[in-house]
This record gives structure tokens, C-alpha cells and sequence, in this order.
């Protein structure tokens, strides 16, 4: 067995009014209106090799098996105000 590491990091502009929050879970998460948002992994596949490949999660049973492969995630949320 194997230990394969993914590091994603996205950066969103977002509006003023989208907060961070606590989420009763002990989460933080963002806040947008009344609903709570967090962020995790979804792998997209495909089987087509062509540049303009469609990429989906479709295969509920590839994603299954994936997924079932997470020992560990972590979420990091941060808000950064521009002037």
C-alpha cells in the first residue's frame, strides 16, 4: 500500500457580506446567508485522453473507491480583505 498526498488550494473572491463561522460541529466554515459551506475533495475522472476531455464524477462506484482511500482531510479557511 501506498500513501498519496494531494495539496489543493483555490482562492475565491467573494463578497463582503460572505462570512467565516463556527459551525456547530466545531468546523469553520463559510457563511453565506443562512446556510454553511464547506469545502472537500471530489475526484473527477475520465476515459477519454483527448485535451478537451469532459471530466466528471459519474462513475459512483470509481468515486466510492476513492473516497474510501481518505485517512485524513483538513480544511483550511481563510478571508483576506482587499482595499
Amino acid at each position: 500500500m501506498k500513501t498519496l498526498t494531494v495539496r489543493v488550494t483555490a482562492e475565491l473572491q467573494v463578497p463582503d457580506d460572505w462570512t467565516l463561522a463556527e459551525h456547530a460541529s466545531g468546523m469553520t466554515v463559510l457563511q453565506v446567508g443562512d446556510q454553511f459551506i464547506d469545502f472537500d475533495i471530489a475526484p473527477l475522472s475520465t476515459r477519454d485522453d483527448e485535451p478537451d476531455a469532459m471530466w466528471t464524477d459519474d462513475d459512483e462506484g470509481l468515486t466510492s473507491r476513492v473516497l474510501d482511500c481518505v485517512i485524513e482531510l483538513d480544511t483550511d479557511l481563510e478571508l483576506a480583505y482587499q482595499q
